[in-house]
């Protein structure tokens, strides 16, 4: 059916993630400096607020970290960005799921969160109102959850996530759904902003020395599909490389010197 295929099809890009509302490790606010839980990060409450990865202490005299991470000051807000950590997932999101069980009603995915989405019928088709039926006439593919199998990894969306529900997740939009070819990585996802760099610069770099295709998600996990296996493993080995000095300045005009050295040592082009 032409209206059941995914809209993967087209291969996702990096300029896709550059617009993303990511500002972890943001080179110009971030600072270097290594914080830990119950650290006093500031006693000036009148012009700082505690944000992510902080509180008031009881007398609301002081912000303190929550977390083993790194200091940002952001406009009036004091975060501190985790070193390492689960994903949480948040409507809006496009991530990486891999499907691990199925049943009449439902897909199980892990997202690499604390809880596994769950993935609906519905959510996998688009729906259209049909001329001749008042609301659209019933689609009774939604019902089937023969679309996908288990082990199939997906680009999924996340549709909606709160403390008492499974996060919901949907493969109706562009770039989602299965991915029948690439390869699949996983990063702490706290360091997916790094990869990303600032305003897009580290992905642009890594596409255009490695001609590799990228697509990084929030939860921790990126597809590549390059033109030969030793342009992926040098990608691989950079955003290994990315990952481990996260913490560190410089790192995209570091990153840059790596790539093109080690081609050299591979004897690639």
């Amino acid at each position: 059916m032409e209206n059941d295929q995914d809209d993967s099809t087209e291969e996702p890009t990096t300029e896709d993630n550059e617009d993303e509302e990511i500002d972890e490790f943001d080179d110009d606010e971030t600072t270097r400096d290594l914080v830990v839980p119950g650290e006093i990060l500031t006693e000036d409450t009148e012009n700082f607020l505690p944000g992510r990865g902080t509180i008031f202490n009881s007398e609301r005299t002081k912000i303190i970290s929550l977390n083993i991470g790194l200091k940002q000051v952001k406009k009036n807000y004091i975060n501190v960005i985790p070193l390492r950590g689960f994903y949480t997932p948040r409507p809006g999101d496009k991530i990486i799921a891999l499907v691990l069980d199925k049943n009449p009603v439902k897909y199980i995915c892990d997202i690499n969160a604390k809880e596994e989405g769950i993935l609906k019928p519905k959510n996998t088709v688009k729906r259209g109102k049909p001329r001749g039926f008042r609301g659209g006439a019933p689609n009774h593919q939604d019902d089937s959850t023969e679309k996908y199998e288990v082990g199939d990894i997906l680009i999924v969306k996340v549709l909606s996530a709160d403390r008492l529900n499974a996060p919901e997740l949907t493969t109706v939009g562009k770039y989602l759904g299965k991915r029948r070819d690439g390869l699949v990585i996983s990063i702490d996802p706290p360091k997916i902003p790094r990869v990303i760099g600032r305003s897009g610069s580290m992905i642009k770099m890594l596409k255009n020395l490695t001609n590799c295709n990228i697509f990084v998600t929030q939860n921790g996990r990126i597809w590549l599909k390059g033109g030969d296996i030793a342009h992926e493993r040098l990608l691989i080995d950079a955003i290994k490389k990315i990952e481990r000095e996260a913490h560190t300045v410089g790192l995209t005009d570091r990153m840059s010197v790596y790539i093109e050295n080690e081609k050299k040592i591979r004897g690639i082009n």
